[in-house]
C-alpha cells in the first residue's frame, strides 16, 4: 500500500494578533502544520504500522519553515518528503495544488490512498479533496471523523448535523480528515533526531509541467460584534427580568 499525505504550511492562529483596526498581523505570526493535515499524518502512520504501507508526504511553498513541517512528519513515522518549490505559495489558487497534485502522482505514483485534512486553518475553504478527487478520476470521503481499513475496505464515519454517515469503498481513494479522527503522536527525541538527518526532496513546477493560476487575498479582518449592552437587574422581582429578556429576545426577532 503506498499513502499519500498533503499537508499544509498555516498561521497558528492561536498566537495571531490584531491591529486596533482588527486588521491581522500574519507576518509576525509563526507558522506550524495544519491541525488536520497532522491527524492525516498519523492516520497514515497507523496504517503503515498494521499493514506496512509506505507514506509520502507533499508540501507546497519555498522556505525553511515548510523543510521543518516535512521533518515534523519524518519525525512522527514518514517515509518520504517532498517540497513543490513555489515563491508565492500562498497566492496560488486551490485549481493549481490540483493539478501539482495530480502531476506528482503520475510522476511517482499510483497511490492507494491521498490523505489530507478537511480545512485548513487560514482559508478555510473544504475544496482541495473534491478538486484532487476530480482531477485524479478517483472517489473521495470528506470530512472523516473515523477511519478503518481491513486489508481491502476503507470504512469511514462522518459526523453531520442530523447523524453518523458511515461509507464504504476499495482504494483508490481521497480521504480528508477532520481533527476528531484521532489524536497525533508526540515524536520522541530518538524520532527527532533521525528526521533531522533524512532528505527533503524538492521539485519546481516546471519539473511537473505545472502552470500556476494566483488569486489574491485583498484584505483580512477581525470580526466584531457590536453588544448592546442591556443590563437587566431581577432585583427580587425575577418574574419581570424574565418578561422583560423576553420582551427584547421577540423585539430582536429571536423567539416568537
Amino acid at each position: 500500500m503506498k499513502i499519500l499525505t498533503l499537508i499544509k504550511l498555516t498561521v497558528d492562529v492561536s498566537q495571531l494578533k490584531y491591529e486596533k483596526d482588527g486588521s491581522p498581523l500574519v507576518e509576525i505570526a509563526p507558522n506550524k502544520m495544519g491541525d488536520s493535515d497532522k491527524c492525516a499524518v498519523e492516520e497514515a502512520i497507523r496504517l503503515k504500522e498494521r499493514y506496512g504501507a509506505s507514506v509520502t508526504v507533499l508540501t507546497v511553498g519555498a522556505t525553511r519553515d515548510h523543510e521543518r513541517i516535512i521533518r515534523d512528519a519524518y519525525a512522527m513515522g514518514v517515509d518520504e518528503g517532498y517540497i513543490i518549490e513555489v515563491e508565492e505559495y500562498q497566492k496560488l489558487q486551490a485549481t493549481t495544488i490540483g493539478d501539482i497534485v495530480k502531476a506528482f502522482v503520475e510522476k511517482t505514483g499510483p497511490y492507494d490512498l491521498i490523505l489530507l485534512g478537511a480545512g485548513s486553518l487560514d482559508t478555510h475553504s473544504y475544496t482541495l479533496g473534491s478538486i484532487i478527487s476530480s482531477k485524479i478520476g478517483i472517489p473521495i470521503i470528506s470530512s472523516v471523523d473515523s477511519l478503518s481499513y481491513n486489508g481491502s475496505i476503507v470504512k469511514a464515519e462522518s459526523v453531520m448535523e442530523d447523524g453518523v454517515y458511515v461509507f464504504q469503498a476499495p482504494p483508490p481513494l481521497v480521504i480528508t480528515l477532520t481533527t476528531e479522527a484521532n489524536e497525533p503522536r508526540i515524536p520522541t527525541l530518538k524520532t527527532i533526531l533521525k528526521s533531522k538527518k533524512m532528505e527533503v526532496k524538492k521539485l519546481r513546477l516546471e519539473e511537473l509541467g505545472v502552470k500556476p493560476r494566483y488569486v489574491t487575498i485583498e484584505d483580512v479582518r477581525k470580526y466584531f460584534v457590536e453588544r448592546k449592552k442591556i443590563i437587566i437587574d431581577a432585583g427580587e422581582d425575577l418574574e419581570k427580568a424574565v418578561e422583560t429578556i423576553y420582551s427584547i429576545l421577540k423585539m430582536e426577532g429571536l423567539v416568537k
